[in-house]
């Protein structure tokens, strides 16, 4: 009976909690900006609680979406801009036709606002060069079979793109083989290199839930690919043969590395500073040096080796699958229109493809957040279920998890009469 009792007051201490809402709309007035992080939006926020943390969509228009994505800069050629802005707005009509991903379903949007999906920052500082890229393609998409084509374009792909089917395993897309990609002149990822002790590699790995023993034999590719199959590579060691996938291979080591060894991944630049990743890509060579033996000497076990060191050789930044982004600029340098630029990397021609696109996008610009800054340039409104709408101006407004809802904050010296906004200051650690 005391435990019944005790939740009871909890729940009831819960509901009674100062302005605590599960989920509020943020309308901007005509002319406001919102910016979040690195974007500037100008579209209709929806912050929910979850049990997760606080998730924020935009809902925006599709013009306004593309002027918000930010893949290249947009100083490049025009036609390469072109080509870019074909392929994102291909991407998000595949995205569509496909249906939404387990966290588009579960937090309500079409599409996420990171490198995971397409970098979208929103539209609030779009360059006019981008713009009219936009503009002088309107409605053009890429179709396969009837279908959006699944538009896969990454940084940069080296010499030469990579097939889906070796990357991501699968079945062969036509569109999404290897071609030639006339960028080492012009990439800054020409090549790299990684190098790790055998032991500093199978930290990492340990990490990620992989043992290899206490020796390591040996670490090369499965496969070269080029159309053979999804590439992995095998681990050699004293406990047999484990085989990793090679995207799951870069992802251990992108996760896991930095936090391990900072100060040595990802590695130093030729020129001065780091590699923006520790494995920048799916193209590169594997090659080990196993412990060498020291026999002469009566040494304990532990210090009876040299250990044994692993080289990671490679090319390219991203999954290098569909259009390499430096080689499209490549391309516009030598002249190149923005359909030739797509009919080498994907074999397709844009079309008009108005009646698969969409006339507004749910855009996933945060999820699983314990708290949400938005700075608002102008007046908007908030807007609940639980309270009356009220307009409020321009400041560094937070938006916290609370329970099992979320609270707002006005700016600091705001002075609103609303049981909605808490007014005293609170900076979420």
């Amino acid at each position: 009976m005391k435990t019944l009792i005790l939740a009871l007051s909890l729940a009831l201490a819960q509901q009674a909690t100062p302005g605590q809402v599960d989920q509020l709309v943020v309308d901007p007035a005509p002319g406001t900006t919102l910016t979040m992080g690195r974007g500037s939006y100008e579209g209709r926020f929806e912050i929910t609680a979850y049990a997760t943390g606080l998730a924020a969509v935009e809902t925006t228009t599709l013009d306004r979406y593309l002027l918000g994505i930010t893949e290249v800069p947009t100083s490049w050629p025009q036609q390469t801009l072109a080509a870019q802005a074909v392929a994102a707005r291909t991407y998000l009509a595949w995205t569509l036709d496909r249906g939404r991903s387990r966290n588009g379903n579960r937090y309500d949007y079409d599409i996420c606002a990171s490198q995971f999906c397409q970098v979208y920052r929103g539209p609030g500082e779009a360059a006019e060069a981008w713009a009219e890229a936009v503009a002088a393609t309107a409605g053009e998409i890429l179709i396969h079979e009837g279908r959006p084509a699944q538009a896969l374009y990454s940084s940069s792909a080296g010499a030469r793109t990579r097939a889906n089917q070796d990357v991501f395993g699968g079945s062969p897309v036509p569109y999404l083989q290897p071609v030639d990609s006339p960028e080492l002149e012009v990439t800054p990822y020409v090549s790299w290199e990684l190098q790790v002790s055998a032991d500093e590699f199978a930290r990492v790995f340990a990490r990620a839930g992989y043992s290899f023993g206490d020796e390591i034999l040996d670490v090369k590719l499965r496969s070269e690919g080029e159309g053979a199959g999804q590439v992995s590579v095998e681990v050699h060691s004293e406990q047999g043969i484990t085989v990793v996938p090679v995207t799951r291979f870069r992802a251990v080591f992108n996760v896991y590395g930095p936090d391990l060894y900072p100060g040595l991944m990802p590695s130093a630049r030729p020129g001065g500073g780091r590699w923006p990743q520790t494995i920048l890509s799916y193209t590169f060579e594997t090659l080990y040096e196993p412990s060498s033996q020291i026999t002469e000497l009566p040494l304990p076990a532990s210090d009876a080796g040299v250990p044994g060191a692993l080289a990671v050789v490679g090319e390219g930044w991203g999954h290098g699958v569909g259009m390499s982004q430096w080689g499209a600029m490549a391309m516009g340098l030598d002249g190149a229109t923005y359909n030739a630029i797509l009919d080498h990397y994907y074999g397709l021609t844009p079309v008009d493809g108005e009646s698969m696109l969409p006339g507004t996008v749910r855009v996933g610009l945060a999820i699983e957040s314990p708290a949400i800054i938005l700075t608002a340039d102008g007046p908007f409104d908030l807007i609940t279920d639980e309270y009356s709408p009220i307009t409020v101006g321009p400041g560094e407004w937070l938006f916290r998890r609370s329970g099992t809802g979320l609270v707002v904050f006005a700016p600091e010296g705001a002075r609103y009469d609303s049981p909605l906004l808490r007014l005293q200051r609170f900076r979420p650690r």
